[in-house]
C-alpha cells in the first residue's frame, strides 16, 4: 500500500470513529431528554389521577371510575386502577379487557405497591410505542392500590427516529467531504515525496547535479533542502574521486614511464658499458622509491578514510615533536636550513602518539623541502588548560594566495615549480588535515609568497 493509501486509510478510520462516537453520544443524549419528559409529564398525569382517586375512595367510591375514564380521555392514554395486590379495579378502555385480572406481574405495578413511581417503555404489536408509569394510590397514609397509565408514544419514537435518520445522512455527507479532502490532503503531502523518492533513484544512477524542485519551509521542504544539498556534496565528492584517481594515475604513470624509457635501453642494447647499467639501475631504483612512497601515502589516507575515532591517551607532547626535530635535523643540515624549537617543558594531552608525530613531521619536513638554504623552520609549542597550540613558520618560498585554500587537498600542491623542485605528491598535508581532524582539532596556514608560510594547529587536551 503507497503512502498516499495509508495516510488516506488513517484519516478515514479516525474519521468514522470521530463520526460514529460523536453521532452516537449526541443522539442517546437527544434520545434520553426527550423520553425523560415523557416520563416526567406521565408520571405526573398519573399522580395527578391517584391524588383524585384517593380522595373518592371510602367517601365516594362511585366516582372513581367515571373520574378516571374522563381524565384518560382528556390526556388521551388508558388509565388502569389496581387494588393492593395488583388486581385490575377500573380499565379506562370500557370494554372491561383487564378489570378483574391481576397485573402483579408488571414490573412498573409492582414498584408502585411498593410506593415508587416507576415508568418503562415497550413496544406493542399493533399498537406501538407504549410508555407505561405507575404511581402508588394512598389513603390515611396506606398504600391502597396503583394508577397505571399507558400512553402511546409512538409521535415522540416517529420524531426520534427522523432526527437519527438526519444524523445519519449528516454525518455521511461530511464523512464523505472530509474523505474526499483528506484524500486530497494525503496526494499533497505525498506528491513531494514521490518526487523525491523519483530523485533518489536519478541520484542513485550517478547524476549528482539533478535537483529537486519543492519550496516551503515545512518538513518537507526543509527535507528537499537537504537532499538537494546531499546532491551538490555528492557531485563534489565524485568529482573529487575522478579527480584523485586521475592524479594518482598521472603520478603512478610518470615513474612507470621513466623505468620503461630506462629498461628500453638496457633491453635493446647488448653492449652496454657496466657503469652505464649501474647509472639506469640507480635511476630504476629512484623510481620505485618515489612509487613506494606514493603508495605507501595512498594507503595512510585510504586508512584513514575508515577511521571514524582514535583511541587516545596522555601523551608528552613536548617530547613527540622534538622526536621530529632530531629525525629532521640531518636532513635541514643537508640543505642549509635552521630548525628551532620552542617549547614549555612538558605539555600533555591525550593523542594517538603515532599519528600526532606524523601530522608535525609531514608539516614541518613541508616547511624543509620549500626553504632556500640559510632558512630556518620554527617549531613552537604552547598550551593552557584547554588546548595544545603548535605553531609550524618557515622562510621559504611561500604560498600564492590563489592556491592556499587547496593546500589540504589530495594531491595539491600549489605552483608547478615548488612541485617539480621538491618531488612531492601533495598528499602530505592532506595526511596532517585527516589527523587534525581525527583529534577535533583545527589547523589555519597564512603564507606570503618570497617570505614563508606558517601553519597553526589546535588541538584539545582532553579527548571528550
Amino acid at each position: 500500500m503507497s503512502l498516499r493509501w495509508k495516510i488516506f486509510s488513517v484519516y478515514f478510520v479516525i474519521l468514522i470513529v470521530s463520526l460514529a462516537s460523536t453521532g452516537i453520544y449526541l443522539f442517546n443524549n437527544i434520545y434520553e431528554s426527550y423520553l425523560n419528559n415523557e416520563r416526567v409529564t406521565n408520571l405526573t398525569q398519573a399522580n395527578m389521577i391517584a391524588n383524585l382517586v384517593s380522595n373518592f375512595i371510602g367517601v365516594s367510591s362511585y366516582l372513581i371510575e367515571p373520574t378516571i375514564v374522563d381524565y384518560s380521555k382528556q390526556i388521551n392514554s388508558r388509565v388502569l386502577f389496581t387494588d393492593v395486590n395488583g388486581k385490575v379495579v377500573v380499565d379506562s378502555a370500557g370494554n372491561g379487557e383487564l378489570e378483574g385480572k391481576d397485573i402483579n406481574s408488571y414490573s412498573d405495578v409492582r414498584a408502585a405497591l411498593k410506593g415508587s413511581g416507576s415508568t418503562s417503555i415497550h413496544y406493542i404489536s399493533g399498537s406501538g410505542w407504549t410508555m407505561y408509569a405507575a404511581v402508588p394510590v394512598t389513603a390515611k397514609n396506606d398504600i391502597v392500590g396503583s394508577i397505571l397509565l399507558s400512553t402511546s408514544i409512538d409521535d415522540v419514537m416517529g420524531f426520534l427516529n427522523t432526527i437519527k435518520m438526519q444524523m445519519i445522512y449528516t454525518f455521511t455527507a461530511i464523512g464523505s467531504i472530509v474523505s474526499i479532502l483528506s484524500l486530497i490532503v494525503a496526494d499533497f503531502i505525498t506528491k513531494p515525496l514521490k518526487r523525491l523518492t523519483d530523485a533518489t533513484k536519478v541520484i542513485s544512477e550517478g547524476k549528482f547535479d539533478y535537483k529537486v524542485n519543492i519550496k516551503g519551509s515545512d518538513e518537507i521542504g526543509k527535507l528537499a533542502e537537504s537532499f538537494n544539498e546531499m546532491g551538490t556534496k555528492l557531485m563534489k565528492i565524485d568529482d573529487e574521486r575522478k579527480r584523485f584517481v586521475s592524479d594518482a594515475s598521472h603520478e603512478l604513470k610518470t615513474p612507470l614511464a621513466a623505468i620503461k624509457a630506462l629498461v628500453e635501453p638496457l633491453i635493446s642494447n647488448e653492449n652496454i658499458d657496466i657503469s652505464l647499467y649501474k647509472e639506469f639501475l640507480r635511476d630504476i631504483n629512484d623510481e620505485v622509491d618515489r612509487m613506494t612512497r606514493l603508495v605507501n601515502e595512498l594507503l595512510v589516507l585510504a586508512r584513514m578514510d575508515k577511521i571514524n575515532s582514535i583511541k587516545n591517551k596522555t601523551e608528552n607532547i613536548s617530547e613527540i615533536a622534538y622526536n621530529v626535530i632530531e629525525n629532521l635535523e640531518a636532513i635541514a643540515k643537508n640543505k642549509g636550513v635552521s630548525l628551532v624549537f620552542d617549547s614549555d617543558e612538558k605539555i600533555f594531552a591525550d593523542v594517538d602518539a603515532d599519528r600526532f608525530y606524523r601530522m608535525i613531521y609531514n608539516v614541518v619536513e613541508n616547511g624543509i623541502k620549500y626553504t632556500p638554504e640559510g632558512g630556518s623552520v620554527t617549531l613552537k609549542l604552547s598550551c593552557d588548560d584547554k588546548n595544545v597550540y603548535i605553531k609550524i613558520a618557515d622562510t621559504g618560498i611561500g604560498i600564492s594566495q590563489e592556491t592556499l585554500p587547496k593546500v589540504f587537498e589530495r594531491f595539491s600542491r600549489g605552483d608547478t615549480a615548488r612541485s617539480q623542485k621538491t618531488g612531492g605528491f601533495g598528499l602530505g598535508l592532506a595526511i596532517v588535515k585527516e589527523i587534525v581532524d581525527l583529534h577535533k582539532g583545527h589547523i589555519d596556514v597564512k603564507s606570503t609568497v618570497g617570505k614563508g608560510t606558517e601553519f597553526d594547529i589546535t588541538i584539545p587536551v582532553k579527548n571528550i
